[in-house]
């Protein structure tokens, strides 16, 4: 029984978890020469098992928690949502997480890890029913665990750092489009405003309440990730063979 967690992000609005060595052999070649047939590439391997395409609704970064032959933690549960069920996950190799851009290189190198993009996770190799969770996280509940992770005091100052972050940005469009109609002394004032505050809020993101909060959430960020993998464990004699029968089925 053990876990693993893993982060990535995509610039083309899918993630994917997913094995080199399950990929044929002229994947690279085929994707290559018409890029439009990687959605349809990826379902495929989706379906057959030998990939994981996470449902995802737009670009960023995101993060996943891996849990081998053992369920999420009580924490966790209430959170899991859109349940799909892969009958058989073939895990051979080296595990990657990442955008669907980084499953066929471009350059036809092996993947690799790229940070902030697509990480490695060190999967023990097998045949396992797979269970993909997304996660629903109420900003509430968010805010709260933060608050009890750092203390009020330290929460306070990244409340604040985050609000004068915002105020200068606000403030940098608001001269831009003020430097039009405004008296060249009142833009002066307008800047002087903005810099203050732009300066404030790096003093205070160096601060060590907001160091602390980079640490609290990098935790929740493993402990409540956007997706949640659970595999378990088929019987000894399950055959290790890829089957394009065993298709991948949404639950519920």
């Amino acid at each position: 029984m053990t876990q693993y967690s893993g982060s990535g992000g995509t610039d083309t609005a899918n993630m994917v978890m997913f094995w080199p060595e399950n990929l044929p052999s002229d994947a690279n070649t085929t994707i290559n020469e018409d890029p439009s047939g990687l959605i349809e590439f990826v379902d495929e391997m989706r379906q057959e098992g030998r990939a994981i395409w996470f449902l995802c609704e737009g670009d960023g970064s995101f993060s996943v928690r891996v849990f081998v032959d053992e369920e999420p933690s009580a924490q966790l549960r209430p959170f899991l949502e859109d349940e799909e069920v892969y009958p058989d996950v073939f895990v051979k190799g080296e595990t990657y997480f990442g955008g669907m851009e980084f499953m066929i290189p471009e350059d036809e190198e092996p993947a690799s890890e790229v940070p902030g993009m697509c990480s490695k996770l060190d999967i023990p190799n097998g045949v396992y029913l797979g269970t993909i969770y997304r996660t629903k996280i109420p900003p509430a509940f968010s805010r709260e665990w933060l608050r009890n992770r750092m203390g009020a005091g330290a929460y306070r100052v990244l409340h604040w750092q985050q609000l004068l972050s915002k105020a200068t940005m606000m403030g940098v469009i608001g001269v831009l489009l003020a430097s039009f109609f405004l008296q060249w002394f009142a833009l002066l004032a307008a800047i002087i405003l903005v810099g203050i505050t732009f300066i404030l809020a790096v003093l205070l993101s160096k601060s060590e309440s907001c160091q602390a909060a980079i640490v609290a959430i990098d935790e929740f960020t493993e402990e409540f990730p956007e997706y949640v993998v659970v595999l378990s464990s088929h019987s000894a004699d399950k055959d290790d063979a890829p089957d394009s029968t065993h298709l991948a089925m949404p639950v519920g």
